[in-house]
């Protein structure tokens, strides 16, 4: 394509040296995509042109996988699902940390306080249900228009995402709960399983009139009402939500929201 202008010699020798202003750099940029009389004026390295192009085409053609899209593949998940576990929101990295430090602070008064193994057993149920109010949906994603545009979104995603959070929460919680005092079996650490996978589907569930996080919290909410009327109600104990009878009940509540959320996924 020919031009009827020319830059000048002053505003060559600018714009190779990094020294033009902004507004002439970029009309500089535009017009030797056009004229190649003028690119012809610009010194060129051929050298570090070659090295350049080599390192792009590396970049693009096989794109680098990092140190958690290898783990997951190498256990056997499919590429495609192990890059989308690990683009994850940059919110579910601040949940991770967050609660090991919860986890710690937990652990450090249940062992230091008469009755502070009930910090545990209320934090508990309640870190997978943030972590996945966050893993998910517009507001706590920075991709997440991307991502409702590809063929993967949708409850694929909301799912996967949702195991990416579980996995690691499940993991967390029940490794600190052998830490607590007198915990010694498995069926007494995970004494907190069945609320937190009750809330968990409760917040799936609500997801499909509310955004994920607004779902996360008013399940949360919920769970700190229920902690308020049972310590204010006479002859009544939080610590009743963890007893064997308590568990029926959380047991039922989830097979429900499961079957509601599988009926949704089926006639959506």
């Amino acid at each position: 394509m020919s031009t009827s202008w020319h830059l000048t010699h002053d505003q060559l020798h600018q714009y190779a040296n990094h020294t033009a202003d902004g507004v002439t750099a970029m009309s500089a940029e535009a017009h030797l995509t056009r004229c190649a009389r003028c690119r012809s004026l610009l010194p060129a390295d051929e050298a570090w042109l070659d090295r350049s192009w080599s390192d792009l085409r590396d970049v693009v053609d096989q794109p680098r996988r990092g140190p958690v899209e290898r783990l997951l593949t190498a256990i056997g998940l499919r590429e495609s699902t192990a890059k989308l576990l690990a683009a994850t929101p940059q919110l579910y990295r601040a949940w991770l940390t967050a609660t090991v430090l919860v986890l710690v602070m937990a652990l450090t008064v249940a062992h230091e306080l008469p009755r502070g193994s009930l910090l545990f057993a209320f934090t508990a149920p309640v870190v997978p249900l943030i972590g996945v109010a966050l893993a998910y949906g517009r507001g706590v994603d920075p991709a997440h228009s991307l991502a409702s545009v590809t063929p993967l979104a949708g409850y694929r995603l909301l799912f996967t995402r949702t195991a990416a959070v579980l996995v690691p929460a499940l993991t967390l919680c029940t490794a600190a709960a052998f830490l607590m005092p007198s915990v010694s079996t498995l069926r007494e650490a995970v004494f907190w399983l069945l609320p937190a996978l009750a809330m968990v589907a409760g917040c799936l569930a609500l997801s499909r009139w509310m955004p994920l996080s607004l779902a996360g919290g008013v399940v949360g909410a919920a769970w700190v009402l229920a902690l308020v009327l049972f310590s204010l109600a006479d002859g009544l104990d939080p610590s009743l939500l963890f007893t064997p009878t308590a568990q029926v009940s959380w047991a039922t509540v989830l097979g429900l929201l499961a079957g509601a959320i599988l009926l949704r996924v089926r006639t959506a």
